[in-house]
């Protein structure tokens, strides 16, 4: 641990080209790691909250398969509310993958800093949590609360709450 070591949180990361440590790559490098345990936070809170309103919305599945057996209309909407929970949840899931696999890199060099994956991952995170939110707000936003139907109620309630954070994950993954 001499002085060409930078020291970031608990972890040191001494770059392999360089013999020296500029305050501007430590300063990266803390920044870079402050939003990338940011967005595992997030993505952690993203995914209680979608599984929260996947176990509220689960509650009613069993009466829309029985309405799905004789409308359409309902077949359509029971398939179309479980593409956007899960859809949601699947890229709640890429995120947090990306943050373990961003801080290890960070944190332990796993993966060179000038590595194409620190481009394409974070592109990848965008766009897929961008496509998760439209696809969800779309369906999602046209949706009336139901007077004695709780269950259901905050499952709607779940949904709107996981777009915002989605557009925050999404803000993150730009940064």
């Amino acid at each position: 641990m001499g002085r060409e070591m930078g020291q970031i949180f608990l972890f040191t990361y001494k770059d392999p080209r360089s013999t020296i440590s500029s305050p501007s790559f430590i300063f990266r490098v803390t920044i870079s790691t402050i939003l990338t345990i940011s967005c595992a936070i997030l993505s952690v809170l993203a995914a209680h909250k979608s599984y929260i309103a996947i176990i509220n919305l689960r509650k009613y599945e069993e009466k829309s398969e029985r309405a799905a057996k004789y409308s359409q209309t309902a077949a359509d909407q029971l398939w179309k509310t479980r593409v956007t929970q899960g859809s949601s949840a699947s890229v709640i899931a890429l995120s947090l993958i990306s943050s373990i696999a961003f801080f290890a890199r960070a944190s332990f060099s796993l993966i060179p800093p000038s590595s194409s994956w620190a481009v394409i991952l974070p592109l990848i995170n965008t766009i897929s949590i961008t496509a998760a939110f439209q696809h969800n707000r779309g369906f999602w936003k046209a949706k009336a609360k139901i007077p004695f139907v709780e269950g259901f109620n905050e499952g709607i309630q779940m949904s709107t709450e996981i777009r915002e954070l989605l557009v925050a994950l999404g803000v993150l993954w730009v940064l």
